[in-house]
């Protein structure tokens, strides 16, 4: 700014040049705080969204159950203003619309009469057909196969599950889930909700009678639920030397070391989190809840979205044979169940099993909207026959699923059995999915678990005498 001889209009000049640029740092100022309460709205707007996307949850109390513990009030009745304290996350604020708050009050009164022993026939509506195999009366379990005669889906070479869960009936209020505003090309999808009161009951829990020569105990070992947040996108059988192989994250308990590059030596030397020194490996993918304005995303695979949720409980257990008793599983052997990518490729190994608390007698292989004080459940069984090899070239040739009797194929000989159950406290009226690859679409079908058998001799010799004996170790 050139300067005039008259020293007066000079100043005069600088004055007005101040006055200005104060004028306009104020008028950025305001913008700045504008756009933040705009960028706040949107993000109620989003959180709305989100609510809008799942019908209101069911309402009604769990009844009680003889064969359920009951979890702890902080579990079974959690705020509508937050979630819990143990799901390991900081969420955003879930409030009921008005619409559920009316819904809930209307129904609050409701006794829901699903039990475990004695499910009445008319809890389970449907506006279509039973699906072809599916029967509340037709055993589901970890040895029997409840599919009836429908066809099986192709199978690229591994065990075929011989409990898949029966999907839940077609549910009309799951069309109207949300309109058009849900349809997220990332997944998940209306059709893959279901409220748990509109499945039929199964018979997951009921196990093959122990015949004579059978082993009937059972053996849980307590790893914790990855309190030390042992994450990563890695998977050390399907995708040995990837730091990504997985496409999506995993929560770990057990062995401290487990990555991408990990070895049957680097397992060996590492710590665990298990209270008896099992130093073996345990790893499922995490769920995500779809918060408004959350920053957690996986960072190298961005379809995965949301904060990722601590489970409530975990719980390892190796059970027996129905025929016969149980021998040792060989160290370092690798078992999967489930497949990461059963939506694609036509369903072959699928193994997910979704529940809730309370509600265990009812399975589906679709996300569980749960009541109230109800914590949604996810069952991983595992393979129970082994032919003596730790692995093999596809990861499941070396391992099978006992028939409905509990007989293993020729030349397999039964194993500890393993079965997670994982239990999730999560926020009512919040999208919710698995990790997954991108090509899944978040689908719940592909739900999987991974285990890799890192006991010393003398532990696994504990573990196959408990259960020899019938005793519950």
């Amino acid at each position: 700014m050139g300067r005039h001889k008259n020293p007066r209009y000079n100043r005069k000049r600088l004055v007005v040049a101040g006055t200005a640029a104060v004028t306009v740092f104020g008028a950025m100022v305001g913008i700045g705080i504008y756009g933040s309460a705009m960028a706040d709205q949107n993000q109620r707007r989003a959180a709305d969204s989100s609510q809008a996307c799942l019908p209101p949850p069911p309402t009604a109390s769990a009844p009680p159950s003889s064969t359920t513990t009951a979890p702890p009030s902080s579990e079974t009745a959690p705020p509508e203003t937050a979630p819990p304290e143990d799901t390991g996350t900081e969420t955003a604020t879930d409030t009921p619309t008005a619409t559920e708050t009316a819904t809930e009050t209307a129904t609050e009164t409701e006794t829901d009469t699903a039990t475990e022993s004695a499910p009445p026939a008319d809890t389970a509506t449907s506006e279509s057909e039973e699906p072809v195999g599916f029967s509340s009366g037709r055993l589901v379990s970890m040895n029997g196969p409840g599919r009836g005669n429908q066809p099986e889906p192709p199978d690229y070479g591994g065990p075929q599950p011989s409990e898949q869960a029966p999907e839940a009936p077609a549910d009309g209020t799951m069309r109207k889930f949300g309109g058009d505003n849900c349809q997220d090309p990332l997944g998940p999808f209306p059709r893959d909700f279901v409220d748990i009161r509109k499945v039929r009951p199964s018979n997951l829990n009921a196990q093959p009678r122990v015949r004579r020569g059978g082993s009937a105990g059972t053996f849980t070992v307590d790893c914790g639920r990855n309190e030390n947040g042992h994450l990563n996108s890695a998977n050390m059988i399907a995708a040995p030397g990837n730091v990504n192989g997985a496409q999506h994250t995993h929560d770990y308990v057990g062995n401290l070391t487990t990555d991408g590059f990990s070895s049957n030596e680097s397992l060996a030397a590492g710590g665990t989190t298990c209270t008896n020194g099992d130093k073996s490996a345990y790893f499922w993918p995490v769920i995500r809840v779809r918060n408004a304005g959350s920053t957690a995303v996986d960072p190298l695979n961005a379809h995965n979205v949301g904060d990722p949720i601590l489970p409530a409980s975990v719980q390892i257990q190796f059970r027996g044979n129905p025929t016969q008793k149980v021998t040792p599983a060989p160290q370092f052997l690798r078992i999967l169940t489930g497949d990461a990518k059963s939506s694609t490729n036509g369903g072959a190994n699928a193994n997910a099993k979704w529940t809730c608390t309370r509600f265990e007698n009812r399975i589906t292989t679709k996300y569980p909207l749960c009541p109230r004080g109800s914590q949604t459940v996810r069952i991983a069984d595992f393979p129970g026959c082994n032919d003596g090899n730790t692995d093999s070239a596809n990861h499941r040739t070396h391992l099978a699923f006992a028939d409905r009797r509990g007989n293993c194929p020729e030349g397999f000989q039964p194993i500890p059995q393993l079965r997670i159950t994982l239990k999730y406290n999560l926020p009512r009226g919040k999208v919710f999915a698995l990790d997954a690859f991108p090509d899944e679409k978040h689908n719940p079908l592909t739900d999987h678990n991974d285990f890799v058998n890192v006991m010393g001799e003398e532990l696994m010799n504990q573990v196959v005498d408990c259960i020899n004996r019938g005793r519950r170790c």
